[in-house]
């Protein structure tokens, strides 16, 4: 299929397999963006993050009733890239832009959730940004603004802060062990890696299940915690 079939068919259908494919074949054009800019004192992973940002909202507009080439188009997107990069650093301020890290961390989590269908886990970010899980989770708690059991404290039973560590580990340890929709759930029952705790319907909402589905899982990652103990 030429670009123009991939791009209207993801367009029509949002069909994952030719996303996929112009994601393979405007590779060159993310790593020419990144390697560019990659001396303006931005990180790899946040100018790598913010061109596939702007891919994607490329391939969301482009209009294949249009002359113009898909390249072009996507050449044009970005070019908003490079004039972040330049700025930071003809001004000398480059606060790894905090403010573009965290513009690029929320673009992201909406390209994911639009291309996946759901709210992505940490997981699914960390792996989308190129960034460590825990930086990730800093980022989400950040943003919430809200002090949550991602942090060292995590405590399952009400225990003393002498055995939250402990927690700890064994909450990282049944993270890991779930599929990504379960580590979204996870994530927002007990408000792990800086996700806010939500009820069951607004966690269904997020991860397009119905609450009993919610429950269900729950019962499960319960158990599992008290296997634990």
């Amino acid at each position: 299929m030429t670009d123009k079939e991939l791009i209207e068919n993801w367009q029509k259908n949002k069909d994952t397999q030719s996303l996929v494919q112009l994601q393979s074949r405007f590779k060159p054009i993310i790593e020419s963006t990144v390697h560019k800019f990659k001396t303006t004192g931005i990180t790899i992973p946040t100018l790598r993050a913010t061109a596939n940002a702007n891919l994607f909202k490329a391939l969301n507009t482009y209009d294949p009733s249009k002359n113009t080439e898909p390249i072009t188009h996507i050449y044009n997107y970005m070019k908003p890239v490079g004039r972040v990069a330049s700025e930071s650093l003809m001004s000398g301020h480059i606060p790894e832009a905090r403010n573009l890290k965290k513009a690029t961390f929320h673009t992201t989590i909406i390209n994911l959730q639009d291309r996946l269908g759901y709210e992505p886990s940490n997981d699914e970010i960390a792996d989308e940004l190129g960034w460590s899980k825990k930086e990730t989770g800093r980022m989400m708690k950040e943003l919430s603004g809200e002090t949550t059991a991602s942090s060292a404290e995590f405590d399952f039973y009400g225990n003393s802060k002498q055995q939250q560590s402990t927690d700890s580990i064994l909450a990282e340890y049944l993270y890991n062990e779930l599929d990504n929709k379960n580590k979204v759930i996870f994530e927002h029952t007990y408000g792990y890696n800086g996700k806010p705790v939500l009820s069951n319907t607004e966690i269904a909402k997020k991860v397009g299940v119905n609450n009993m589905a919610i429950t269900r899982a729950q019962q499960k990652m319960g158990d599992r915690l008290a296997s634990f103990r």
